[in-house]
């Protein structure tokens, strides 16, 4: 009798669930991602043996591309209190859909498959409702970019160059290519919104709670991989953000339970 290792058929998993979904109803493709063990860059105190430091993850679905400028457009035309202008600022910055220009012309036609930007938390997660989704947790996302660690330096090496030099000029999400999980451009594209996105950092008060969690130095006695500058650079910057913060290379995807 042939064994096949659990790995490999969490990957096969992975690959025939996306043909097998495809598009939504919204237009958008959505794969299956299996449930899996990962390592994830931040443990928890007290966790002594391997097994205390792997999380697992259980099986969701998860869009194939972050969510376009047609796609937002669309939602909010059903949704007028999300209109440019009419959001209040307890819900988006100044900055909220400033690469658009006024209703009617918000942007050219080659933009529209391109990632919408300069959304706030609140905007992304009303939009995901609105399809019946949710934002992935942070532990979702950081698994399906983990992809259980295949061409790891290489997505290493993406990620530190696209943080030295962003984006002039994001891509029309089309025939881009995808990981083991069916799922394309998690880094190097636009960085997106997670559910909880600023739980892992510490909080203003706990220099004084005696918690050994990541500040400045103290940061390094609770991570896995201390030269993984990558993942110091994507948490500290999830750590800066607020609900209502918009930016422009600060996008999402929409996640769904099974």
């Amino acid at each position: 009798m042939i064994k096949i290792s659990p790995r490999y058929c969490q990957m096969l998993l992975a690959i025939v669930s996306s043909s097998i979904l495809g598009p939504t109803a919204s237009g958008g493709e959505i794969s299956l991602i299996p449930e899996g063990n990962y390592a994830p860059f931040y443990i928890k105190e007290g966790s002594s043996s391997s097994e205390d430091k792997l999380i697992r993850v259980k099986s969701f679905l998860l869009d194939v591309n972050q969510v376009t400028n047609e796609e937002f457009r669309q939602f909010i035309s059903s949704h007028e209190e999300w209109r440019k202008g009419s959001v209040s600022k307890l819900f988006a910055d100044t900055h909220y859909l400033q690469h658009w220009g006024q209703e009617g012309k918000e942007f050219s036609s080659s933009d529209g498959n391109k990632p919408v930007v300069n959304v706030s938390w609140f905007a992304a997660q009303s939009y995901c409702e609105s399809e019946g989704k949710r934002l992935p947790t942070t532990d979702e996302w950081e698994y399906v970019l983990n992809d259980m660690d295949k061409n790891k330096a290489s997505v290493h090496r993406s990620i530190m160059d696209w943080y030295a030099v962003p984006n002039r000029e994001l891509p029309p999400l089309v025939n881009r290519p995808k990981n083991g999980f069916g799922i394309s451009d998690m880094v190097a594209v636009v960085w997106e919104w997670t559910n909880d996105f600023n739980n892992f950092m510490v909080r203003s008060d706990a220099r004084d709670s005696g918690s050994k969690a990541a500040f400045c130095g103290g940061g390094s006695l609770n991570v896995t991989e201390l030269d993984n500058y990558a993942a110091f650079m994507r948490y500290s910057y999830r750590s800066s953000l607020q609900g209502n913060f918009t930016g422009r290379n600060l996008g999402f995807r929409c996640a769904k339970d099974k």
